[in-house]
């Protein structure tokens, strides 16, 4: 008995030692994580185009919105900004569409702490988000005439938030997303960095296998959401399942979304699923109109023109 009991006791003592260890770096992960501030280099927006408007959800909350309506056109792009960022920001990114025939109507995600100062968790695309986004959906198809062709254009993480309403309601034509990232992936990025420094006993050296990366990107993941009380956007859901045509827009130089980051998006996704992917030299993240407003422009007109 005593035989088989030693390796039982040795199973179980390492069980519980794997148990905590994971606990605790589930926890430093989700700290870390939640304590990240991205603050890109905004200029200021004073869109002098667009009429002011307020949607209503069903629980009577107002989602602010910025409509630029083209008489007589039934096609409508819904533009979801970026953190930092607010609906007027449209013109930066889309000015070009009206002239083209498109009415815009730009969502307002904006969003304050309780005592007003910024709100750290903004960056992140949250399922109330996506809910704001389907409701606006929704008011869209009784406000315009019938037929109207909508298409969703976000910028970071109002690219993930279109993503996920787009597979709300099939209305949604098509998506554009401009610097599109999953959060699991940027938790992976940082375990990869941070694992080989932090973690004692280190057992992988510096290059952690990809199972033991996976499985604490899931664990921090999770922590982040049962931690901040919110539910965040899982993009990488919305890859991997059937989905609108969808074109994704990157820069070469981004370092938020880098390559590696990008091709891993492109691998999920698939052109099998409808999927470009347009990539900008010399471009950092959300820069792709600033670096190469010529081929941005036409890129999206003709995917676009595609589908309406």
């Amino acid at each position: 008995m005593s035989l088989i009991f030693i390796p039982l006791l040795f199973f179980f003592a390492a069980a519980v030692f794997f148990i905590h260890e994971a606990w605790k770096y589930t926890r430093l992960i989700g700290n870390i994580f939640l304590s990240l501030v991205y603050s890109p280099a905004l200029e200021p927006f004073g869109s002098s185009r667009g009429e002011r408007i307020t949607i209503l959800d069903s629980s009577q909350n107002e989602i602010p919105a910025l409509l630029v309506e083209k008489k007589d056109s039934a096609r409508l792009v819904i533009f979801c900004h970026e953190s930092g960022a607010t609906k007027d920001s449209w013109e930066k990114y889309a000015s070009f569409l009206p002239d083209k025939g498109y009415s815009i109507l730009s969502v307002g995600f904006e969003k304050k702490s309780q005592n007003g100062s910024p709100n750290t968790l903004a960056q992140w695309p949250t399922e109330e988000d996506v809910a704001n986004l389907v409701t606006v959906i929704r008011w869209a198809k009784k406000a315009f005439r019938q037929g109207t062709r909508i298409f969703l254009f976000g910028v970071s993480n109002g690219a993930d938030i279109a993503l996920a309403a787009s597979s709300h309601d099939p209305a949604v034509a098509a998506v554009i997303a401009d610097g599109l990232f999953s959060m699991k992936e940027i938790l992976r990025d940082y375990i990869r960095r941070w694992a080989p420094i932090l973690v004692r006993p280190n057992f992988f050296g510096e290059n952690y296998p990809d199972w033991v990366v996976g499985l604490f990107a899931g664990l921090g993941f999770w922590r982040c959401q049962r931690q901040s009380g919110t539910t965040f956007v899982d993009v990488e859901k919305f890859l991997k399942k059937p989905h609108v045509p969808l074109l994704m827009v990157h820069g070469e130089e981004d370092d938020y979304v880098p390559p590696s980051h990008q091709r891993f998006l492109d691998r999920l996704s698939g052109k099998e699923r409808g999927t470009e992917h347009l990539t900008v030299p010399q471009a950092g993240h959300n820069q792709a109109i600033v670096r190469g407003r010529e081929v941005y422009e036409e890129k999206i007109v003709k995917f676009l023109e595609r589908l309406a």
